[in-house]
C-alpha cells in the first residue's frame, strides 16, 4: 500500500519539517503513537534519497510544484513525483526539446498533437522511478523507458497537475488532502 498525502507547499517549512509533521500524522494514523523525539531525522544517500534514520521501515518519496506538495509513504522503496503544467506560449516546443535531449526513443514517439500533457505524464513517471531507484534525476533518462515499467507505476491527477509514483511492490494508492 502506498499513501499519498497532499498539501499546500508551505514556504515557512522546509522540505524536512514539512515530511515529518505529514509522517507523525500518518503514524500516528496507522496506530504508532509512541515514537522517540528524534524519529523523524533525515538524512540522505549519496545520490540524494532521503530516509529516516530511525524508522528504516517506513520508505517515503516527496515532490512539489507550484503550490502543492506530496509526499507518499509506504513499507517498500517509493518515489514520486508532481508537476504544475506551465502555462507559456512556446511550451510544446520546449517540452519536445526537453523530450528529445531526455526522453527514450520510443516515449519521443508517444508525444502526440497533445505534446504537453503526454510531456509532463512521461515526465514525471521519470521522475518518480529515478526518485525509487534512489538514482536521482543526475541518471540518464534516456536509457530506460517508463512503458516498461507498467508493474511498477501508478499515474493520476490532482488539480489538474500529473501526479506519478512507482514502488516495488504495487497494490493501491490511499489519497489524503491535509492541512499543515
Amino acid at each position: 500500500m502506498v499513501y499519498l498525502y497532499l498539501t499546500e507547499n508551505r514556504k515557512d517549512m522546509t522540505t524536512d519539517e514539512k515530511v515529518a509533521a505529514i509522517a507523525a500524522r500518518h503514524l500516528e494514523g496507522h496506530g504508532s503513537a509512541d515514537l522517540p523525539d528524534n524519529a523523524f531525522e533525515i538524512v540522505r544517500h549519496e545520490a540524494g534519497k532521503p530516509y529516516f534514520t530511525n524508522l528504516p521501515a517506513l520508505h517515503f518519496s516527496v515532490s512539489h510544484s507550484g503550490e502543492i506538495f506530496a509526499c507518499a509513504f509506504s513499507d517498500t522503496p517509493v518515489g514520486i513525483d508532481i508537476q504544475e503544467y506551465k502555462n507559456r506560449p512556446d511550451e510544446s516546443e520546449r517540452c519536445k526539446k526537453i523530450a528529445n535531449r531526455f526522453f527514450h526513443p520510443d516515449e519521443i514517439d508517444a508525444l502526440d498533437a497533445d505534446t504537453v500533457s503526454a510531456f509532463y505524464a512521461i515526465w514525471t513517471a521519470k521522475e518518480a522511478y529515478v526518485k525509487l531507484t534512489g538514482e536521482g534525476i543526475t541518471s540518464d533518462f534516456s536509457s530506460f523507458c517508463i512503458f516498461d515499467l507498467d508493474e511498477y507505476l501508478w499515474q493520476t491527477e490532482y488539480r489538474s497537475c500529473p501526479i506519478s509514483v512507482c514502488t516495488e511492490d504495487f497494490c493501491e494508492v490511499e489519497i489524503k488532502e491535509i492541512n499543515l
